[in-house]
């Protein structure tokens, strides 16, 4: 069994998952049944991706006519299109997260941390379009609430996603061959 790929291409470790997956399709009777699963799991993700292309498309569709047969101002009209460029961004990353998976290659953390800022960044600007009509002042402190919440949420988020890449960055193990002590070369 081939040890999966990250999206760099670089060959990891087998994950304690994929271990066992091996052991047991090594085990009499089992690589039968194992195969059939795994065909099963990709052809449910395919669907999956055929499925969120569909959904990436028709978000586009119904932007396109909210865009032109709504009677909304012209800022109005590039929020509705921004809000939904970003959804469609979502969308696409998990396709692309999928596709990723069906390559071989691992699941990582930083499409879910993009996924999560893109959708703050979506609620943001609705709380913003929201704070633009005039309410009672309860309701607009609790919108500045909202956003105060929103913009640390993402703050915090975009931490983790610079801490995730940062990380990726240490060796995970001293590579083959490598001395521990440099003072004894030479």
């Amino acid at each position: 069994m081939n040890n999966p790929t990250d999206r760099s291409g670089a060959p990891g470790p087998p994950s304690p998952a994929e271990a066992v997956a091996h052991e047991v399709a090594h085990k009499p009777g089992n690589s039968r049944l194992l195969a059939m699963l795994v065909a099963a799991e990709h052809g449910i993700l395919y669907l999956v991706s055929f499925a969120l292309l569909a959904l990436g498309v028709g978000i586009l569709a119904l932007m396109t006519l909210t865009v032109v047969q709504g009677d909304a101002s012209g800022a109005e009209k590039i929020i509705v299109i921004l809000e939904e460029l970003l959804l469609v961004l979502i969308v696409l990353e998990i396709f692309v997260t999928v596709q990723t998976h069906l390559a071989g290659g691992r699941l990582h953390l930083e499409p879910f941390i993009i996924v999560g800022i893109i959708a703050i960044i979506r609620h943001i600007l609705s709380v913003v379009v929201r704070l633009t009509i005039p309410v009672n002042p309860a309701e607009s402190r609790q919108q500045l609430t909202e956003l105060v919440i929103y913009t640390a949420s993402a703050f915090m988020l975009v931490a983790a996603l610079a801490l995730a890449r940062w990380s990726q960055r240490w060796p995970t193990r001293p590579p083959s061959g490598a001395r521990r002590d440099s003072s004894a070369s030479g």
